[in-house]
């Protein structure tokens, strides 16, 4: 079961351009957290804005974690567009917040022992929820493919050197790396994936982005997991705000919140 408890901001800077990365001490959410899960924050101490906002996390140390000035914190990173991100950049360190979570159903690792490789496709502000999974996952080969509108909007890709040298960046703009989407990029570099084994394919981005995903892979030889970006109003389930259409046949509507946000690729109805 989820927790409503108050957090402590331990910091909270601007990365680059918009981004910002918050930094939270929440042990009892930072013990329970797996990948691909999120948190509702309320994001001011007044009801402006009224509801929460959901935010995958980004990086979580629990409180055994080796490393003591980590242990217990958890990290999200946001992108300021609106009015409740707006007041999130003010957040200063000390301050209380009051967090929702662990929220939602992760991402499913290869089974183990493993040696199949895993390929992680983000674009925009999806490539923050995929982050945890190469922390956690311990497989064959890593690629990793990062997309974004321009180069100020490429996350994390210092992060993700620390585990792999196969990491490819698009940018629409041609600012940096391959110029065009993160699935043309993807295609770009398809052949590398033509051996006979199982590939563990893990997504998050955009809806056009998935939906372009699920088109060019093959479901025999990916195993693929989709996280789903929604508006959410409570969460966990009640409001019913964040319904997807699925292949299911006895509940082909489901809530993003409380049956995601991680589904397989091809469960989803992309129409």
């Amino acid at each position: 079961m989820p927790l409503q408890t108050d957090g402590t901001v331990t910091e909270n800077r601007r990365i680059k351009s918009l981004y910002f990365a918050l930094g939270i001490y929440c042990p009892s959410i930072a013990d329970r957290i797996k990948p691909g899960q999120f948190v509702m924050l309320k994001v001011s101490d007044d009801n402006s804005p009224l509801l929460r906002r959901p935010f995958s996390v980004y990086k979580s140390y629990p409180e055994a974690h080796p490393e003591k000035r980590k242990r217990g914190h958890l990290f999200i990173l946001y992108k300021e567009v609106g009015k409740g991100t707006r007041k999130m950049t003010s957040l200063r360190k000390g301050q209380k917040v009051d967090l929702i979570g662990p929220l939602g159903n992760g991402f499913t690792p290869p089974p183990l022992p493993s040696s199949a490789s895993s390929i992680l496709i983000g674009g925009g502000m999806g490539i923050v929820s995929l982050y945890p999974l190469v922390e956690a996952f311990d497989t064959g080969g890593l690629f990793v493919f990062i997309g974004g509108k321009a180069e100020d909007d490429v996350m994390c890709v210092e992060d993700f050197r620390k585990f792999s040298s196969d990491i490819f960046i698009a940018t629409e703009d041609g600012s940096l790396g391959f110029q065009g989407t993160v699935v043309d990029l993807f295609l770009s570099q398809k052949k590398r994936f033509k051996g006979e084994g199982k590939y563990y394919l893990y997504a998050c981005g955009p809806v056009a982005m998935l939906k372009a995903v699920a088109g060019v892979v093959e479901i025999k030889k990916f195993v693929s997991q989709a996280s789903l970006e929604a508006r959410m109003g409570c969460g966990f389930g009640a409001c019913w705000g964040c319904v997807v259409k699925t292949n299911h046949p006895k509940t082909p509507y489901q809530r993003v919140c409380e049956n995601g946000p991680v589904f397989p690729l091809e469960n989803i109805a992309w129409e």
